[in-house]
């Protein structure tokens, strides 16, 4: 729509707006807002800085309504009003450049969370595994058995390690408090140190360089 376009439907809105919605806070708020742009399926309309603060009441539902009603009566289009601090297209444009650069932080945060997410739930398998195999574990009273334990155990932790903890990504504290909990386990299990479970870990990886 030509700006000269969208200010004669603005008027045409904000008359058709006061005959049907009662309430002269709304009247006197919606002469002050300017129309921008139809972004999309967007009607934008702003508010000098001064004023913006009186936006909220066009953005009650009964009043959001009301207007996008006019709009599409109007117009025959189904438009979502966006009501923005400043009256220009230059406004309109950094506000969507601030929602995109929003919506990328927010995006990242996501992925960062389903990230973490899949990494607990991977150290988590893993504590379960640890659990099982000393539950079947044959003779687990005696010391040589629990032994054998330990060493099956500081292969399985490092094969995990290798795959959750890659060498050359930076350890992150998700990881090793999920690392130390796996090895308290394993320890406890075995009736042995964690410190020294972790020690004969630190060897063994050592040893397979």
């Amino acid at each position: 729509m030509a700006k000269v376009d969208l200010n004669t439907l603005w008027v045409k809105v904000v008359e058709q707006v006061k005959q049907n919605v009662i309430h002269p806070t709304l009247w006197r708020t919606i002469e002050l807002a300017v129309p921008i742009t139809v972004d999309g399926s967007t009607f934008v309309i702003g508010f000098p800085p001064a004023e913006f603060h009186l936006s909220g009441h066009l953005m009650t539902s009964e009043h959001k309504n009301a207007i996008e009603s006019s709009i599409k009566q109007l117009t025959g289009m189904s438009l979502a009003i966006r009501v923005i601090d400043g009256t220009t297209y230059k406004d309109w444009i950094a506000v969507k450049q601030k929602d995109e650069s929003m919506q990328a932080i927010k995006e990242a945060a996501y992925a960062k969370h389903q990230a973490d997410v899949a990494v607990s739930r991977s150290w988590e398998g893993l504590l379960e595994q640890v659990g099982r195999k000393y539950a079947s574990l044959h003779l687990r009273q005696l010391p040589q058995f629990r032994a054998k334990y330990i060493e099956e155990m500081l292969n399985l932790i490092s094969e995990s390690m290798d795959e959750l903890m890659p060498p050359g990504k930076i350890s992150d504290e998700l990881s090793e408090r999920a690392l130390a909990r796996v090895l308290d386990r394993v320890g406890t299990l075995a009736e042995v140190s964690p410190a020294l479970i972790a020690l004969e870990l630190n060897r063994f990886r050592e040893s397979k360089r």
